[in-house]
């Protein structure tokens, strides 16, 4: 009993050998299909990082490119606002001018009457109305 024990049990043997290799080889299968979608998405996540890298970077040299038209535009509209208050203080400068003239003129103007008024009143104080002859 011992040999046909031992025939069957190796007979199971070789036939749990057999399932064990081909349920090794189908795990085998789905390793390797396994291993390739993971290399996939590897594959996948390094593209979309790279195109991320690439858009940032593109999105960097925008905005880089957006501040260096602002910059230029503050710079023309300060050298505008520049020339506009040189402008200015040159017609400022011009009006004090003109004013300052009509001013002279006017205290010149009232010193003349003043002393017009002065000489009248002189006059009018130191000549006698009959010696003129127009109170007769």
């Amino acid at each position: 009993m011992a040999d046909s024990d031992l025939i069957n049990d190796v007979g199971m043997l070789k036939g749990q050998v057999s399932a064990l290799s081909l349920v090794a080889s189908k795990l085998d299968i789905i390793m390797d299909r396994i291993v390739d979608q993971h290399d996939r998405h590897i594959a996948k996540v390094y593209t979309d990082m790279e195109n991320r890298r690439l858009e940032t970077e593109g999105d960097i040299k925008e905005i880089h490119d957006r501040i260096d038209m602002v910059l230029e535009k503050v710079q023309t509209t300060e050298k505008s606002i520049l020339e506009k208050i040189e402008s200015l203080r040159d017609c400022v400068t011009e009006h004090n001018r003109e004013e300052r003239k009509q001013l002279d003129q006017l205290l010149q103007y009232k010193w003349m009457i003043a002393g017009g008024i002065l000489v009248l009143s002189w006059l009018i104080s130191h000549v006698k109305p009959d010696t003129l002859g127009l109170f007769k």
